[in-house]
């Protein structure tokens, strides 16, 4: 897993990192069967899946401050290479996005 630490141009401290979810819930897609199933349920073993949202199954970059968590989805190529600048710029990019979002 690619991580970095970086400073923004005010001077925060940043961490960045990829997360790429495992087990996500595939049953949030519409059902394609044809006909219905007389069982509700054939799994043997009870797991733990998420419902990621459409956008963020293939991974995030995660972005973490002092005061605030953000998510950019897609990943960026190369991010882990970008400057303190272009990874500041990211850290607004994901912040505008969460703000269109809200």
């Amino acid at each position: 897993m690619s991580y970095r630490r970086f400073t923004d141009r005010d001077g925060h401290s940043w961490e960045a990192w990829e997360v790429h979810p495992a087990a996500i819930e595939r049953r949030g897609e519409a059902d394609r069967r044809r006909e219905r199933r007389e069982s509700a349920d054939r799994r043997r073993a009870r797991e733990f899946r998420l419902t990621v949202p459409t956008e963020l199954r293939s991974g995030w970059l995660a972005l973490q401050g002092c005061d605030a968590k953000l998510r950019l989805a897609p990943i960026p190529d190369g991010w882990e290479h970008l400057s303190d600048d272009d990874l500041a710029t990211l850290v607004q990019r994901a912040a505008e996005r969460e703000r269109d979002v809200s």
